[in-house]
């Protein structure tokens, strides 16, 4: 984290974050269906059943607590195989090594949480490069019996799995090509291509991408629905 980040997003209101990440976390654990839609190509459906979601409200208070800085996001991990659809990031987007802005929306197609086929500009051909990377190192992993036989597969298949949704909610900074602030940005979603936060899709990289302006619309069971947010802004 540099200073400029640190002035932007740190000294916040986290009265205000914590009564909105109080709204969004049940809202999430309750629900069973997800869909998504955003300006920049963004037509995703997914599934949230038996999951639960995690706060980085800023609170660490109390002892054994903690999180990072800057705070403001809920985050869960979709339910395997459950994402149909597909994603427009129009926002950052993290590699490996390195975060940038695509220039026009990278459009992911999703099939069986997986992510199937990447298109756009330069940054969809880096992303697609990331992905067969890890993949490739994966298995190389397992021929050198450094992961089990059979566990290079799994790794290799889980580069491309939807490992995340999260749901930018610090008020007070803007997209500035550091991904632990961007994601935080208020108005934004994220999805993460690749290993999850309930440990059943091991893999060697998560990579967070951005949403900006989304519409979330959540399903519970027996069928109610709310709108979580529209167009970017908490509606729930």
């Amino acid at each position: 984290m540099n200073r400029r980040i640190f002035a932007a997003a740190v000294p916040i209101d986290y009265t205000r974050l914590g009564a909105d990440c109080a709204r969004v976390g049940p809202l999430l654990d309750r629900a069973v269906r997800v869909r998504i839609t955003a300006p920049g190509g963004t037509e995703l459906e997914l599934g949230l059943e038996g999951r639960m979601s995690s706060a980085d409200d800023g609170d660490f208070r109390c002892p054994g607590s903690g999180g990072n800085l800057p705070a403001g996001e809920v985050y869960i991990s979709p339910q395997l195989g459950s994402a149909h659809g597909r994603i427009g990031f129009d926002g950052s987007l993290a590699l490996p090594d390195r975060v940038l802005t695509p220039g026009r929306p990278v459009l992911v197609e999703v099939r069986d949480g997986l992510a199937r086929e990447i298109r756009g500009g330069p940054e969809a051909d880096l992303l697609e490069a990331s992905l067969r990377e890890a993949a490739e190192q994966a298995l190389a992993l397992e021929r050198e019996g450094r992961l089990s036989s059979g566990r290079g597969r799994t790794y290799a298949r889980n580069t491309r799995n939807l490992g995340e949704l999260g749901i930018g909610l610090n008020r007070s900074t803007r997209i500035l090509g550091n991904m632990l602030n961007d994601e935080k940005v208020y108005g934004t979603c994220h999805l993460a291509l690749g290993r999850n936060y309930d440990e059943d899709a091991p893999t060697l990289l998560h990579l967070d991408c951005l949403v900006r302006r989304p519409t979330i619309r959540l399903t519970f069971a027996g069928g109610d629905s709310v709108t979580l947010m529209r167009d970017g802004r908490l509606e729930a």
